[in-house]
């Protein structure tokens, strides 16, 4: 359809790029959606929501597929026009997708917060309470990435009991409390945490999120004694996200992985590299299995 579309009716295909855009970020299509983008945006000269809308899903994918900084001209172009419109719900997206960019691909921590706050603040204007609720992820991202572990965990109780049964919010929270045990040192508690985020995560179908997850339970499996466990988890994440052709860098998270990781490593010695390798020749619906099962100690 978008081969045609893009052929016969450039306009269309813009409109179509903008509403696939969380399709393809969220399924792990960042190649193809970039590109399809990409293709879009340069074949149409139209304007106004249509082209704001594309500007933004192809800003995230973009950066989530590597190039943080073409993500972020690209996304910072959507904004821009979407305030030119002064469409603040569509503008208010725009920033939640920016301040995203910002903390995973850029590694922006002040930048992002003052993305999510602007967000923030709209959402309250408008009365948008899920809204709200998905801004106030976004600010919590932030809080555990600067390290303020006591108001994140404060913020993710809070986002626990807005949730409703809601699983990408419950995925959140669980996720930020799961950041917090780690980062103090409570590896037992971690894992359990990432273990109800990873169930959330699956609900979602959203495949990156649940990559994330199953790798905060090879840092908690590390932690409690499992290296194996830690390394196969590790493994298969690494080369599940080669397959997408992505790869992520958050300062606080590379830090985690690189004491809990790299201590399962020197735990294993000699046989890391081969632990390492059968992680990776795993299926990920596998790791899956493997993250959801009872630790062994």
């Amino acid at each position: 359809m978008l081969d045609w579309l893009a052929e016969s009716d450039s306009g269309r295909a813009l409109v179509l790029v903008g509403a696939l855009g969380w399709f393809w970020l969220s399924h792990g299509h960042l190649l193809e959606g970039r590109q399809r983008a990409a293709q879009a945006l340069a074949r149409s000269g139209g304007g106004g929501p249509t082209r704001a809308r594309a500007l933004t899903a192809a800003g995230a994918l973009t950066a989530r597929g590597g190039d943080a900084d073409a993500g972020r001209a690209l996304l910072s172009e959507g904004i821009d026009l979407w305030s030119d419109l002064g469409d603040r719900d569509e503008l208010a997206s725009a920033l939640d997708a920016f301040g995203w960019l910002l903390v995973y691909d850029a590694g922006d921590d002040a930048g992002s917060l003052d993305a999510f706050e602007r967000c923030l603040e709209l959402r309250r204007e408008l009365a948008d309470g899920p809204g709200e609720t998905r801004a106030l992820v976004g600010v919590c991202q932030v809080l555990v990435a600067l390290g303020d572990v006591e108001q994140a965990e404060s913020f993710s109780r809070d986002l626990l009991d807005r949730s409703d049964g809601d699983p990408r919010t419950e995925h959140f929270a669980f996720h930020y409390l799961a950041d917090r045990a780690l980062i103090r040192g409570d590896a037992e508690e971690a894992g359990n945490r990432y273990r109800e985020s990873l169930r959330a995560a699956l609900a979602l179908g959203d495949i990156l999120e649940t990559s994330f997850e199953v790798q905060g339970v090879a840092m908690a499996a590390a932690g409690t004694g499992e290296p194996r466990r830690a390394l196969h988890l590790a493994g298969a994440v690494e080369a599940l996200w080669e397959s997408f052709g992505v790869t992520f860098g958050v300062r606080f998270w590379d830090a985690l992985l690189e004491t809990y990781i790299g201590g399962a490593r020197e735990a294993l010695g000699a046989e890391a590299e081969a632990v390492w390798s059968e992680g990776r020749a795993m299926s990920f619906e596998d790791a899956v299995d493997l993250a959801l099962a009872p630790s062994e100690n």
